[in-house]
């Protein structure tokens, strides 16, 4: 008993030594500091996620429009085409959430320190006249013949093919 009662004093006088409190009250300090910096962290690590983002949404969005432009204009004689009805309908599409994601994109900035990209003059669609197809010129120069098939032999089969003592190899002899 003397055991335990000596071990139970010893444990005590260091559970509530004022160097333990000390310790402790580092520890819970640090250990705050710690969590707190590791927040700032992930947020910052969020902030950049969305500018990110954002960043690739405006690239592949303007490489989009360029890939389109181009193919429009891609079979066009004519610099002037008239604007489709899709282009227009994928520009609202575009519009719709612009202004939540502009404030967020901007917070996120401010948070990380970073001047916001200065924004090009998007192109404007330019409107051109219908244009009716034209027809084919007629050429001068006659039209290719079609190749007419070569007519084939007739073939005369006898009534002795079709009768089947012919194919027996029997002379009809018996």
């Amino acid at each position: 008993m003397d055991k335990i009662k000596a071990q139970a004093s010893k444990v005590s006088q260091l559970v509530f030594s004022a160097e333990t409190g000390t310790a402790y009250k580092k520890a819970l300090t640090l250990t705050w500091d710690i969590l707190r910096e590791t927040g700032v962290l992930l947020w910052l690590v969020v902030c950049l996620l969305f500018v990110g983002v954002e960043w690739f949404y405006v690239t592949s969005v303007r490489l989009g429009r360029q890939a389109r432009t181009w193919y429009e204009h891609l079979g066009e004689s004519s610099p002037d085409a008239e604007p489709q009805s899709m282009a227009s309908t994928g520009q609202a599409i575009l519009n719709v959430g612009q202004s939540g994601l502009s404030y967020l994109l901007t917070q996120a900035r401010q948070q990380l320190g970073i001047k916001a990209p200065e924004k090009p003059p998007a192109p404007a669609p330019k409107p051109t006249p219908a244009t009716k197809p034209e027809p084919a010129p007629a050429s001068s120069a006659p039209a290719p013949a079609a190749a007419t098939p070569k007519p084939q032999p007739e073939v005369q089969i006898s009534d002795d093919a079709l009768d089947g003592d012919a194919l027996d190899g029997d002379d009809g002899d018996e």
